[in-house]
């Protein structure tokens, strides 16, 4: 029996009997156990959600419980899915607008794809110089693909323009400017380079590739003795799904690197940054009860005493 039909027999045999281990589908399939994984990995790849349950009384199973069975997209498909989201999503005259939100809301929440990864920067409504938009598109398409940057750059200390490669990591939004935080392999250690017509003079996408560094946290290189010398905040929040409350918070610009971190079927848990705690809490007391941050605690208290001081003005009127 060849490989592929190998693989469709350990597919009918999962379908049939549910969860098998490891001895289990070597033995039916008379294959090597090593073999067993690699089978799964070409699974996977055709479409088939084959997991992987650990432990004692673990296994392999077949969970055939979504709608759509192949969720393995080309990099070019997920920067259109990606594109056409944010497309429709301004077209207030299409009625099916919020059911087709909330689906692609799901295939997002169930896949690898982010919808912040090349639109985050779009985020706000500063207009960018035509050059600059290029430059940062082409550097998130790099993180995207795991390979470095060309650029050509101009710091304050130099005279005239190198030209080296770098191993994107964050495009950050700062004081009305966009930072790339990144790698140098010139310099051999983490530097930060400003999308600036007089500083960047061009970037091209390498051809080569890097591994990140699993080690690396944006946290890491912000405050006053890092990269970024400013008081950039890790905020946690969970939004309530009632009331359209996912949706709302969604319309909104939170801050940089805006992550799911919790999904559940009442809540949303998310993560961000920000550096603008003002327009934070002006978000926050829009949003009323649907949205609560969990940390960090001085954000929280500083916002409890704002809502405090709001109702000491009004006394004991009666809501």
């Amino acid at each position: 029996m060849n490989r592929t039909n190998l693989c469709i027999r350990m597919l009918q045999l999962l379908k049939a009997r549910g969860k098998l281990n490891t001895t289990q589908l070597a033995t039916e399939l008379e294959v090597n156990p090593r073999n067993i994984r690699e089978f799964k990995k070409e699974l996977v790849l055709a479409g088939y959600n084959v997991e992987e349950v650990k432990g004692r009384y673990g296994g392999y199973i077949l969970n055939d419980e979504y709608d759509l069975p192949v969720t393995i997209f080309t990099d070019e498909q997920k920067d259109a899915l990606v594109q056409s989201y944010k497309f429709m999503r301004t077209q207030k005259d299409f009625k099916p607008l919020s059911l087709y939100c909330d689906a692609m809301d799901k295939i997002i929440a169930t896949s690898k794809i982010s919808s912040n990864d090349t639109l985050h920067y779009m985020s706000n409504s500063m207009e960018l110089d035509q050059k600059i938009s290029s430059m940062i598109d082409k550097t998130q398409q790099a993180i995207n693909h795991g390979l470095c940057v060309l650029l050509s750059y101009q710091s304050l200390q130099d005279e005239v323009p190198k030209e080296f490669e770098v191993e994107p990591y964050e495009i950050i939004h700062y004081h009305k400017s966009y930072y790339l935080i990144g790698f140098s392999l010139l310099r051999k250690d983490y530097r930060m380079y400003r999308f600036s017509k007089e500083r960047m003079y061009s970037c091209e996408i390498s051809s080569r590739h890097f591994i990140r560094d699993n080690h690396f946290h944006l946290s890491h290189y912000i405050g006053e003795h890092s990269l970024i010398p400013l008081d950039l905040k890790q905020i946690k929040v969970r939004v309530n799904h009632a009331d359209n409350g996912l949706r709302l918070f969604k319309e909104k610009y939170w801050g940089n690197k805006l992550q799911i971190i919790n999904k559940q079927e009442d809540f949303t848990d998310f993560e961000f940054y920000t550096d603008d705690l003002s327009n934070l809490y002006q978000s926050l007391f829009s949003m009323t009860d649907q949205v609560e941050i969990l940390s960090p605690e001085d954000v929280k208290f500083a916002y409890l005493m704002r809502v405090k001081q709001i109702l000491n003005a009004y006394g004991d009127e009666k809501i």
